[in-house]
């Protein structure tokens, strides 16, 4: 399980990269949505690695 929660992470931090690129361009409503979806993997990814 501690691969997958890796590069679900990994994946996380590529969608929070792009949403920062997105509030930067100021572009708020697609960097909320991408924030919201990178978010989620975070708190996915943490619970992969904490079951």
């Amino acid at each position: 399980m501690t691969q997958a929660a890796l590069a679900l992470s990994i994946l996380a931090a590529a969608v929070l990269y792009a949403a920062a690129h997105e509030y930067f361009a100021e572009n708020r409503r697609d960097a909320r949505l991408l924030a919201g979806v990178g978010g989620s993997g975070v708190v996915a990814s943490l619970g992969l690695l904490l079951a």
